[in-house]
């Protein structure tokens, strides 16, 4: 059935201090992740409530972690110009930043054909949404700077009959101009590239694999991922880096959670 239009969803926190010789900065972030935007499970009044959710937060930044799109069975997708303007009531000082995931390419074929950016990325874009694609930023943070990196979908090239886990990341773009003495956030919708990154990279954040969505006692049933249940949710730690997987707020494929429900999550760093 799907969630009431007022109903919250779980919010799940993580306090989290930098690994390595890098002082981390003091910062609240909020991730928004795998929204799947569909009547009759996630209109326009269950995601007008989930961005009001989001904004009672008070987050210094908000991360939208992409697959706008619904792509369920049973769902009336809405459009990128009805999600994006819902999104663009999200509020955070430090701002609003967005990558996109394999459905939201998957949901424009000519696009995926040609390597330009989707219907979102323009949907986004033009609702004011900070878009990173292959991208770096730099932000101000208590008299510091950081990084703020956002890729492209890993899993970019995928169709409904062709499950090709290609994309059109490319992180190799953004390193030379990452300086390692800053502290690094990297937004990838796909939590895969965390197993092989750098370890100036201080802290991923990633959604895609809605924890399974499916994870009965906890065990996920079905991870989309080339690790298997390696990094199907919650957070993670190799070396001084660090991952965080959101479970994600709507649904692909069947709409049905169990023992995952819709969450938001926010990451204070200390």
């Amino acid at each position: 059935m799907p969630a009431p239009d007022h109903m919250p969803a779980q919010l799940r926190t993580y306090r989290l201090t930098a690994l390595r010789g890098v002082p981390a900065p003091k910062l609240r972030i909020a991730l928004f992740a795998d929204l799947h935007a569909a009547e009759p499970h996630m209109g326009m009044l269950r995601i007008e409530s989930l961005v009001k959710q989001t904004n009672a937060l008070k987050a210094d930044v908000i991360l939208l972690l992409g697959d706008y799109v619904g792509h369920h069975i049973g769902g009336r997708d809405l459009t990128p110009a009805e999600v994006a303007g819902a999104l663009a009531k999200l509020q955070a000082p430090l701002g609003v930043f967005a990558v996109f995931g394999n459905h939201d390419w998957r949901d424009d074929p000519e696009a995926q054909r040609s390597g330009q950016p989707t219907k979102w990325h323009h949907a986004l874009d033009e609702a004011g949404i900070t878009i990173l694609s292959n991208e770096l930023v730099r932000m101000k943070v208590g008299g510091r700077s950081i990084n703020l990196v956002g890729i492209e979908s890993q899993r970019a090239l995928q169709t409904f009959w062709k499950r090709r886990p290609e994309g059109f990341d490319d992180l190799d773009a953004v390193l030379p101009n990452l300086d390692p003495a800053q502290f690094t956030i990297l937004m990838a919708h796909e939590p895969d590239i965390f197993a092989n990154l750098p370890d100036h990279i201080d802290l991923t954040v990633s959604g895609h694999t809605h924890g399974g969505q499916v994870a009965p006692f906890g065990r996920p049933i079905v991870v989309p991922s080339k690790y298997g249940r390696r990094f199907a949710y919650g957070h993670h730690v190799e070396n001084a880096r660090q991952l965080v997987v959101s479970g994600g707020l709507g649904y692909s494929g069947l709409p049905i959670r169990i023992g995952r429900p819709p969450e938001i999550v926010l990451v204070d760093m200390t």
